[in-house]
């Protein structure tokens, strides 16, 4: 049993975006070289984000930035944007135990308390969490520039030139 990344994901994104969304054009290839994701996946998050009203992404001309401080969002509202569904799946019970057997009978009742409890548990910790605490704690290079713009701009002109 494993969580999926798409929260870790979400957030080193939504990291990148509060960085650098002021001053350059965030566009999915450049989270996606940050990331090491594929743009599409990107793209993907990004209208989670969206949707969730965290980021304004500009429609034809590219380039993602907050709508929310990063004070204003947590762990937690991050990943019930991207992925709601990820920690019921990992704290849930097993579905179809055998009820001719003693354990099977009544093993969801004896773990639906204590899976409760860890999911509020999580839960809370969780919200607890805000992105200017990670925000805080990022080291970014100490004041390095950012590579993944260059590469960005590397592959155009890879691109455009004549074979």
């Amino acid at each position: 049993m494993r969580l999926n990344t798409k929260c870790s994901v979400a957030i080193h994104m939504l990291l990148f975006i509060g960085r650098y969304g002021g001053t350059r054009k965030v566009t999915s290839e450049v989270l996606a070289s940050s990331t090491g994701c594929n743009a599409v996946i990107i793209r993907n998050l990004l209208v989670k984000l969206r949707k969730a009203g965290m980021i304004t992404v500009n429609r034809g001309t590219g380039g993602a930035r907050l709508a929310k401080g990063m004070s204003e969002m947590t762990f937690y509202d991050v990943q019930q944007a991207v992925d709601p569904q990820a920690l019921e799946d990992f704290i849930s019970v097993h579905p179809e135990p055998n009820s001719g057997c003693p354990i099977g009978k009544n093993i969801v009742k004896v773990l639906s308390g204590p899976s409760r409890q860890l999911g509020d548990a999580i839960r809370r910790e969780m919200s607890g969490i805000r992105l200017s605490d990670l925000e805080r704690d990022l080291d970014a290079g100490n004041g390095a520039e950012c590579t993944c713009f260059d590469k960005l701009k590397e592959r155009k002109i890879k691109r455009t030139k004549p074979l």
